[in-house]
């Protein structure tokens, strides 16, 4: 069972003056999937098609947490299987720049910590509370940290049970705005990006795949109005072509898609809604 909370907030800085955006021009916040066998890749986190004006800068940052407990059942141990016990937190920084021509450039950076955590009690308690299920918590009572992947096809096995910390991934990101169309009289704003993940390690599984990405994405978002509160939709599609890892004992892919749809609303002046891909934040 997983449970993921998201933290802080989304800090737009901006030179030579404040530059006023359009509600789809807002970026989603970003967030991506916290399970490390997927976290080690590049992943398309969400992005609006809207880009900066020449000269004009962005700075957003991000804390997630995450506690996790992932237990395969006695009976499938002649398959692959997986064993995770852990609680994540991670720090996104992610500055941008306009270039003009429609075209910014971006640059994120993380910090990642992954270890035994504090949570598990809080959680068992939690969901015998809501009625949800905690079977594996009920079998993994203490605070520890336990990270297990075993093939055996092939005999491959990644094991680990010190916690692990660094700098994750650097991604850098080339965004350009196509313009807009209308669809059943409503303005869509187009764009794409190319994204290019640099490793950071080779000896931390968990934090880096060591090894690089590269990611092509189209991106587009509306804006419209329910209620007297301003709405903000958009949407990702794109691909990602992995580097190989020997963090991985399933077969990899040589590549996979990746994206996902949200929304923003303004409910004041001073508080922001922001939900996509099934996770929602709340900002000032």
């Amino acid at each position: 069972m997983i449970k993921i909370f998201l933290f802080g907030c989304l800090i737009p800085l901006f030179l030579l003056g404040t530059l006023v955006q359009a509600s789809e021009c807002q970026n989603p916040f970003p967030h991506r999937n916290q399970l490390p066998m997927s976290a080690i890749f590049l992943e398309l986190s969400p992005l609006t098609p809207c880009t900066l004006e020449s000269g004009f800068y962005q700075i957003e940052t991000m804390l997630q947490a995450s506690n996790t407990i992932v237990i395969d059942s006695p009976g499938e141990l002649s398959a692959s299987r997986m064993i995770l016990d852990h609680e994540r937190w991670e720090q996104t920084l992610v500055f941008r720049i306009g270039t003009g021509l429609k075209t910014d450039f971006g640059l994120t950076l993380r910090y990642v910590e992954e270890g035994p955590g504090n949570w598990d009690k809080l959680l068992r308690e939690y969901h015998q509370i809501i009625g949800f299920p905690y079977t594996a918590r009920k079998l993994k009572q203490n605070f520890e940290y336990h990270y297990w992947q075993y093939n055996p096809d092939t005999q491959e096995k990644i094991e680990t049970t010190e916690p692990q910390r660094g700098i994750g991934d650097m991604v850098f990101s080339f965004r350009h705005e196509l313009g807009k169309t209308e669809i059943w009289e409503n303005p869509i704003r187009w764009g794409y990006r190319i994204e290019f993940k640099q490793p950071s390690r080779s000896d931390l599984p968990t934090i880096s795949s060591g090894n690089s990405d590269v990611g092509l994405g189209l991106l587009a978002s509306t804006s419209g109005n329910i209620s007297g509160f301003p709405l903000a939709f958009w949407l990702n599609i794109g691909a990602v072509r992995p580097g190989n890892t020997k963090h991985k004992v399933y077969p990899q892919k040589p590549t996979f898609f990746s994206g996902g749809t949200g929304m923003n609303v303004d409910l004041s002046n001073t508080w922001n809604a922001d939900c996509a891909n099934s996770r929602c934040v709340f900002t000032i």
